[in-house]
């Protein structure tokens, strides 16, 4: 009995780990890919780390049980060489204005659909 709660505690421990749930990074400006023309009021929905929909607040639907963050002010650009976009890894960068460089320093990074920092 004793083992069987230790398991179930672990397990529970472990789902806790993860971030699994549906993202939703609301308002932020949106740059999808480099040299793309940027997106202001973006919203970016990732699910199970992939971007399922990326584009303007009015086109994009928010599903009702996410996780909302407020990106308002900051600059969403791609992290890697995918762009950021339905059906792509979702690899981005979060910075605090419009990127200069790609040496741009990022103050939140998103790897696989989990906050790296």
């Amino acid at each position: 009995m004793l083992r069987n709660l230790l398991v179930i505690v672990a397990a529970l421990a472990l789902a806790g780990c993860q971030e699994s749930k549906t993202k939703v990074l609301l308002g932020g400006t949106l740059i999808a890919s480099p040299g793309a023309a940027p997106i202001e009021d973006s919203i970016v929905v990732v699910t199970s780390g992939t971007i399922r929909a990326a584009g303007t607040r009015k086109d994009v639907p928010v599903p009702q049980d996410s996780d909302r963050i407020d990106m308002t002010g900051k600059w969403l650009v791609p992290a890697g060489a995918e762009p950021i976009a339905a059906g792509k890894p979702a690899d981005l960068n979060v910075l605090e204005h419009a990127p200069r460089s790609t040496a741009d320093a990022p103050v939140r990074k998103m790897t696989g659909g989990n906050w790296a920092n």
